[in-house]
């Protein structure tokens, strides 16, 4: 797919929406942003280095990699002290900025001690733009000005960085300068104002001389057609950056700041480190500057029920939806489709226990149209089709009674059917019988990759199952007591593509039950219809198993033997865990190709596990954790 770049009247238009948002009751400028934190304006423990400016600096989405600004990678030279908050707009100016409220939001979050750099200049050039447009010794400096005025009013510390020089060489292979009287104009400025400057129009006009005409295509956006999914078509863009040039850059910045005191000692521990920058930097879903529409789900609220919330929302919105679930119980069947992608639910209460979203169809329950019954997957109390889909603090469950209906011939009864790639699930519990949480995909022989993080699933038999490419990662997972003296059921039923080299991960999970020991299984591979090709894939690592767990953890299904599959275990502890023949190992030299990286990265470079941590620019954290 194509990298998306949004345009200014795009993020104009999503400013407008977030603008009528705001006006509803219980939000706040604190609201507008993706947080790790329900409220960024509590006092932190360490200061956030705020980031506004224009494309060369701002953070870019996951669409787009591996397109960056130089303020996306100045996270992968920090040490612990400090994070960074990138709040620059590409195509923004000071003036634009500062007239679309961007300015204003921005300056509401700082706290003292917090810092802001302030890099404008690339489209201030533009004066024939009314909307930009900025002159070099009038409003450029009034503007800017403005920047300044309002960090110190908050308590924080303004920094002004002229801007990086573009890809610019005559025919003699010397660096050309871009920017006209602009950079002096931010000399002239920093030093009538006293504020600290990083002149990285001198130093970047240096860094690509050195480097030469060929030697720069390597940090600006300079792909070769297929190099990038993002970017099928290749790119030759002589003003933005690709990651490495991203880097480069904020290593300037980073310099300065350090060798001018700006910062105090010990901010940037990996100015010199090799870092490479494609697997360590984190390209949020959206970009930070793109807000999202928010919708409020419960008793009083807007909508009365979630599905009527995931009907409002129009297809193909380029932002994201947030919507906001009430604690309470919601008995429906939710259906969010494929061509509504970026949608959120977030649970209001203070516990996944608090929201639950329930229904309880089985296989075998007759659809109400007469027409079959829902069948495995048509039971789904919630189905997410949708791409790029978010889940926080709640709770997802099926109630089919299994005892109360035993005459019928089907109970499979699925909590969760999910198919959208690029899905992340925070906090949130699973609950069901047989066939619990469904991972799947689009079709046989596409990958769909998941992500769930700090999760409960519980379920007896192949309660979580499918072809999807799913990571566990903290979680616990639940067997429940079957009450049978031999067999409790199976954890797991995977039916991985062979194409696909990547199924389930379990990471630093806990596989936990009150049933007897050595009476459930790890899993049996799914074939479906008899598909010779769908072999699961399942790797359980550094995780504590309990007793329950069979010492022969894989057994057969359907004729299908279990040593045929993928199957391994790999350093896990517990009563449960052992390392026998009939319990294959990965080995030791094959460990670093199987992590929550290698299995969630795809052809798309796509890295949910940095999100939230000091690698991720895009939040603004109410603490930051030493």
């Amino acid at each position: 797919m194509a990298a998306v770049l949004p345009s200014r009247r795009r993020v104009l238009s999503s400013l407008a929406l977030t603008a009528g948002a705001l006006a509803l009751p219980g939000q706040g400028v604190a609201n507008a942003f993706p947080q790790a934190d329900p409220d960024p304006a509590k006092p932190r423990t360490r200061p956030v280095i705020f980031v506004v400016g224009d494309s060369t600096s701002s953070a870019y989405q996951q669409s787009e990699r591996p397109r960056a600004g130089w303020g996306q990678a100045l996270p992968l030279l920090l040490g612990p002290q400090s994070a960074v908050f990138d709040y620059a707009w590409s195509g923004a100016s000071s003036k634009s900025f500062a007239d679309a409220g961007l300015l204003d939001r921005v300056l509401a979050l700082i706290q003292p001690g917090d810092y802001l750099l302030v890099s404008f200049g690339h489209n201030d050039e533009k004066v024939a733009d009314p909307a930009r447009g900025t002159l070099p010794g009038s409003t450029y400096k009034a503007y800017l000005s403005r920047y300044i005025d309002g960090a110190r009013a908050r308590g924080g510390k303004p920094v002004l960085v002229t801007s990086v020089e573009r890809r610019r060489f005559d025919s003699f292979g010397n660096a050309q300068g871009s920017h006209g009287a602009y950079p002096q104009a931010v000399r002239e400025l920093a030093a009538s104002t006293g504020t600290p400057l990083v002149d990285l129009t001198a130093s970047s006009k240096e860094l690509w001389q050195r480097l030469g005409p060929e030697g720069t295509k390597s940090q600006f956006l300079f792909l070769a057609p297929g190099e990038h999914p993002q970017y099928p078509h290749g790119s030759e863009d002589n003003t933005h950056f690709q990651a490495a040039g991203a880097l480069a850059v904020a290593r300037l910045v980073a310099r300065e700041l350090q060798s001018k005191e700006i910062v105090p000692p010990g901010y940037f521990l990996n100015i010199n480190a090799g870092t490479d920058p494609l697997p360590g930097m984190y390209w949020p879903a959206e970009r930070p500057v793109d807000l999202p529409v928010t919708l409020d789900v419960g008793p009083g609220q807007a909508f009365a029920t979630v599905q009527s919330a995931v009907d409002s929302v129009p297809p193909g919105r380029p932002q994201r939806t947030v919507i906001r679930i009430s604690p309470g119980t919601y008995r429906e069947a939710v259906r969010v489709p494929a061509d509504k992608p970026r949608i959120s639910f977030i649970g209001q209460g203070g516990r996944p226990e608090d929201v639950v979203l329930v229904f309880n169809n089985a296989s075998g329950t007759p659809k109400p149209d007469g027409n079959g019954n829902f069948g495995t997957s048509g039971s789904a109390s919630v189905r997410i089709d949708g791409p790029d889909f978010v889940a926080r603090n709640l709770t997802i469950s099926n109630d089919f009674d299994e005892a109360a209906n035993q005459g019928m011939k089907d109970r499979q009864a699925v909590a969760l059917h999910i198919t959208a790639d690029r899905s992340v699930l925070a906090g949130v519990r699973v609950l069901g019988n047989q066939d619990t949480l469904l991972v799947n995909s689009p079709g046989a022989g596409v990958q769909a990759r998941f992500y769930f993080d700090n999760c409960y699933v519980e379920g007896d038999v192949d309660f979580i199952f499918g072809r999807g490419t799913a990571v566990f990662s903290g979680c616990e997972i639940k067997s429940l007591n079957r009450g049978s003296a031999t067999n409790n059921g199976y954890v797991t039923a995977g039916s991985l593509d062979l194409a696909i080299k990547h199924g389930y991960l379990f990471d630093r999970c806990r596989l936990v039950s009150d049933a007897a020991a050595n009476t459930v299984h790890l899993g049996r591979p799914w074939h479906p219809s008899g598909d010779p090709r769908a072999v699961a894939q399942v790797l359980v690592r550094d995780s504590w198993l309990g007793a329950h767990i069979s010492g022969m953890p894989w057994t057969d299904m359907s004729g299908f033997s279990w040593r045929e599959a993928r199957f391994h275990e790999y350093n896990n502890r517990g009563p449960g865990a052992q390392v026998t023949a009939d319990r294959p190992q990965l080995p030791a030299n094959e460990a670093g190709n199987h992590t929550v990286r290698t299995y969630l990265q795809g052809t798309d470079g796509w890295a949910p596990q940095l999100g939230g941590t000091l690698a991720d620019c895009s939040v603004v954290p109410s603490k930051v954790a030493a």
